[in-house]
């Protein structure tokens, strides 16, 4: 789906000058380059009833035309053949578009810069709908040449979406109508929460149960029982003492778990969470024990 750009005006008073007398060519034409890609939040989360907007910026140089640069977000993970390594930049006269020296290659998971480069930043919008196409318009090039396009979706992720893992494709047009297409991914995961957490001291120990949820897949509910997963028993013996995992258990088919930790008998108790690929972490508050 190709969706429309708001194209950001050319600020007050911008001049172009010539190049410097003397100056090689080449130096007036810039690499097409991907220099990097940043997701903002990098892992969107989202409740039963709430949304994410998530903002991508782009930053890129080299770049013409008015859809310069493009993105394209839609569910499943990055194609591994084409890895997601940045910078990125465009093949010279039939050679392979090369990633940067020492980036992550393929399979090692996706190179979200950690902000974008100075420079100005072109504003664009991705129409509504679960994935398109969008480019913008690039309004200077100061400094080296670095643009910083930023990508707003007017359509919010949901739990609506598919969970799990998702692409952001981003395509730049040269002046010679070369182009460079780089890839990046996030996951998107449903919130997880626990409940019914007792820490319970008896002859034997303290017997910790609670019951994890998630976010119902089916969407019938807000939050249905998370069977099968891992859950991790937290115990420090005071306020201002530091957490340590003591023991484990695994939920049932209603999401229940249970374990007797023998060795304890007071102090404070929590439960951790570690998450999937399409759950969110979840570290639930403290509890202390009673009897």
């Amino acid at each position: 789906m190709t969706m429309r750009v708001l194209l950001a005006s050319l600020a007050a008073g911008a001049v172009t000058l010539p190049a410097p007398a003397g100056a090689p060519a080449a130096a007036a034409v810039e690499d097409l380059t991907i220099r990097s890609v940043t997701l903002r939040p990098a892992t969107p989360v989202v409740g039963p009833a709430d949304s994410v907007r998530m903002v991508i910026e782009v930053v890129a140089r080299g770049v013409t035309g008015p859809e310069g640069v493009r993105i394209k977000v839609e569910p499943g993970a990055p194609p591994a053949s084409a890895g997601t390594s940045f910078p990125v930049t465009a093949p010279r006269r039939g050679a392979p578009a090369r990633p940067g020296p020492g980036r992550p290659g393929p399979g090692r998971g996706p190179a979200l810069a950690p902000g974008p480069a100075p420079g100005p930043v072109v504003a664009a919008r991705l129409a509504p709908g679960a994935a398109g196409t969008v480019a913008g318009k690039i309004v200077s090039r100061p400094g080296e040449g670095w643009v910083t396009w930023r990508f707003a979706p007017e359509k919010s992720l949901s739990r609506w979406y598919p969970a799990g893992p998702w692409t952001v494709s981003v395509t730049a047009r040269g002046t010679d109508g070369a182009e460079v297409t780089g890839h990046t991914g996030f996951l998107l995961k449903r919130l997880t929460r626990f409940g019914g957490v007792e820490a319970i001291r008896g002859n034997s120990g303290v017997r910790v149960t609670g019951v994890l949820n998630r976010v119902d897949p089916q969407g019938d509910l807000d939050y249905a029982p998370f069977p099968g997963q891992p859950v991790e028993i937290l115990h420090r013996p005071g306020e201002k003492a530091g957490w340590s995992r003591v023991a484990g258990a695994t939920t049932d088919s209603r999401g229940r778990f249970a374990r007797t930790v023998g060795d304890r008998t007071g102090g404070e108790w929590r439960i951790r969470f570690q998450g999937t690929n399409h759950y969110a972490p979840r570290l639930g508050i403290v509890h202390k024990v009673s009897r």
